[in-house]
């Protein structure tokens, strides 16, 4: 399958139209305080989550490249590339889900170890985190085995 002139027009079109919307919703004030509200106590110092981004962001392009070959090169098969593609996807965002809700558990086991800690709304938040981000996991998971239930069609 060979690309025309204008589907690869409107694939950089629609790159950029998502590059945009990503830089707005960054510098959005709004944007920000409902992410701190939803992801509560998130900063750059969360080596926890940090550490699961870039294992997958790496392991993200390592299974596209792996697929690619595989499939493109190899068998010519777009649509099993296709398939492959969104199991890698959803299983990078199990993985980023689940690194995130660890980083959630260590950050309400650093509030409980707190001098004077108490059992208030700062601990409800933390723990309601960590509740939204283990049903996001639990979602994730489902999607990717659905999934790997499905086979491409043979030609």
């Amino acid at each position: 399958m060979v690309m025309t002139g204008w589907q690869w027009f409107w694939t950089l079109v629609g790159f950029l139209l998502l590059i945009l919307a990503l830089t707005f919703l960054y510098f959005f004030p709004p944007f920000e305080a409902l992410v701190n509200i939803v992801l509560n106590g998130f900063t750059f110092q969360n080596s926890v989550f940090w550490v699961t981004v870039i294992i997958g962001l790496l392991g993200f392009c390592a299974f596209h490249w792996s697929a690619y070959k595989t499939y493109i090169r190899g068998q010519g098969s777009v649509e099993s590339m296709v398939l492959t593609s969104l199991r890698g996807s959803t299983f990078t965002a199990v993985l980023l889900s689940a690194g995130a809700a660890l980083q959630a558990v260590q950050n309400a086991c650093v509030y409980l170890l707190q001098t004077g800690y108490t059992f208030d709304g700062g601990f409800g938040k933390q723990v309601g985190t960590i509740i939204a981000l283990v049903v996001i996991t639990g979602v994730f998971c489902i999607i990717f085995w659905l999934l790997k239930l499905i086979r491409p069609v043979k030609a």
